[in-house]
């Protein structure tokens, strides 16, 4: 190793001279950038993508918006601006109270995606929700637009489309009219009258057993209607019935109520002959054809068929007797029929009463029909003196019920999706990290070169003594 001259001035170098000096300082270099590199690249491999789910809203100017003066006219219709609106909009939907009950709806682990590592899963899901969520608007656009930045794509999309839901149900509640139970109060007061002279109407239609005075009367007539054809549609099938039952007892009468089923024949005769030819086969396999025995075998099979023959021998044996189907049916028939008319005799006397009770029924409404048409006139006085009242408080709840179903001017124009991209800087972090641990090793192979003390290099000597170096020579070794 050279020997190094150590003196008081300060060594001077070289652009060559830092270049060469650094690669006698490169392992040193190397260890600080792996190591540098090392930890920065395990940091930055740790990082997770990010997505972004987005969805717009439409907000015009609808009729929560527009003035409407609680007595008289004066300036009725009067709407702010467009832009006015969005703003509201925005706010709205910005609002933590919109992020509060998104926060109700999810619950602190569906926003942060794991289980709330602190006691305070609110306070950390509600710290996520407020970093990840981002309302945009334009001066002159009534969209709004609205995303939610998280790690995860579902999760980002579903907390959107939560967001934006809390954010319908909650401006419903803050643009309800409040005017309502006052109009109620008023009407109510112009109540009491319609309400006796309900009671009066609803005690008579209750004491004469009426459930609606025109309608039961319609219903009679029809009812009448339908019973008195019916009891002329079952009065001509009793009459057909009885002279039915009439035909089948005539019928009955002339028909025997027992015949012979069965007789069996004696054929006692055929038997034996066929017995004898039987033998004759039987002789014919010990004897010759004109053998005696064959021969007095044949003569009897003669004399048998020549008696079975004359028809004598054939006869009635044993007869059964039974009952005559044709009567049966005959019987049967009368049964059904005779049961037949006894219940059609019956039906037609509960038409006969009911035909009677609504005759009563309808000559006792036309009784009552002049005092119910005075109690229904009363009743249509006092509704008309309070209809005004009436139709300003069905106005205003049911401008309340269409806000709280979604009837007004702000719409979802396209609801979170999961997106398919997520956005990662781990490639510029790790150029970062490149490039810091590079810049990190150069500066410590700098600060020991000019930190080093002594002359390095002659060149070095020669610079900074501004003397020649004639020759150089090695350090004695100890």
């Amino acid at each position: 190793m050279r020997s190094a001259a150590y003196v008081s001035a300060r060594p001077k170098y070289g652009v060559l001279d830092v270049v060469g000096l650094l690669f006698r300082e490169l392992g040193v270099m190397a260890l600080i950038f792996l190591l540098i590199f090392a930890i920065g690249a395990a940091a930055v491999l740790t990082l997770k993508k990010t997505y972004t789910a987005g969805a717009s809203i439409f907000a015009g100017v609808g009729q929560e918006y527009v003035y409407q003066p609680r007595i008289g006219t004066a300036e009725r219709g009067a709407v702010p601006q467009q832009g006015e609106v969005v703003q509201s909009e925005a706010a709205i939907l910005n609002s933590r109270e919109v992020k509060r009950r998104t926060l109700e709806a999810l619950g602190p682990t569906a926003i942060l995606g794991e289980a709330p590592k602190s006691g305070d899963g609110q306070q950390a899901a509600m710290k996520a929700l407020t970093g990840g969520m981002e309302v945009s608007i334009a001066p002159t656009s009534p969209v709004i637009g609205v995303s939610y930045e998280t790690d995860d794509a579902d999760r980002a999309a579903r907390v959107l489309n939560t967001v934006v839901q809390q954010y319908l149900l909650y401006r419903r509640e803050v643009f309800q009219d409040r005017t309502t139970p006052a109009i109620r109060a008023q009407r109510e007061a112009f109540q009491g009258d319609l309400d006796e002279a309900d009671s009066a109407y609803e005690a008579f239609l209750t004491t004469n057993d009426i459930g609606d005075f025109a309608a039961a009367k319609a219903t009679l007539a029809v009812v009448y209607q339908t019973t008195y054809a019916e009891r002329l549609s079952v009065q001509a099938q009793l009459n057909q019935a009885d002279r039915r039952l009439q035909t089948l007892v005539a019928q009955q009468a002339g028909t025997p109520a027992e015949i012979a089923l069965q007789q069996d024949l004696n054929i006692a005769a055929q038997d034996q002959i066929l017995q004898l030819r039987t033998e004759r086969e039987q002789l014919l396999s010990r004897y010759q054809p004109d053998a005696q025995p064959v021969k007095d075998i044949e003569a009897r099979i003669a004399q048998l068929t020549t008696y079975v023959g004359s028809g004598s021998a054939v006869g009635a044996k044993e007869v059964r007797t039974g009952p005559n189907p044709v009567w049966v049916e005959l019987e049967t028939t009368r049964i059904t029929t005779q049961a037949e008319r006894d219940s059609l005799m019956a039906r037609l006397a509960v038409l006969d009463r009911q035909v009677v009770d609504i005759r009563a029924r309808q000559a006792r409404l036309t009784q009552l029909e002049s005092e119910n048409a005075n109690l229904a006139g009363n009743r249509e006085v006092l509704t008309a003196s309070i209809r005004e009242f009436q139709q300003r408080e069905s106005q205003s709840r049911a401008d309340n019920a269409l806000v709280a179903a979604g009837a007004d001017k702000v719409t979802v124009i396209e609801r979170a999706t999961p997106p398919l991209k997520g956005k990662s800087l781990k490639a510029p972090l790790l150029i970062a990290v490149f490039l810091f641990a590079g810049f990190t090793a150069l500066c410590v192979g700098l600060i020991r070169i000019f930190t080093r003390r002594g002359f390095p290099t002659p060149r070095v000597v020669s610079r900074t003594l501004d003397m020649p170096v004639l020759a150089v020579a090695p350090m004695k070794a100890h």
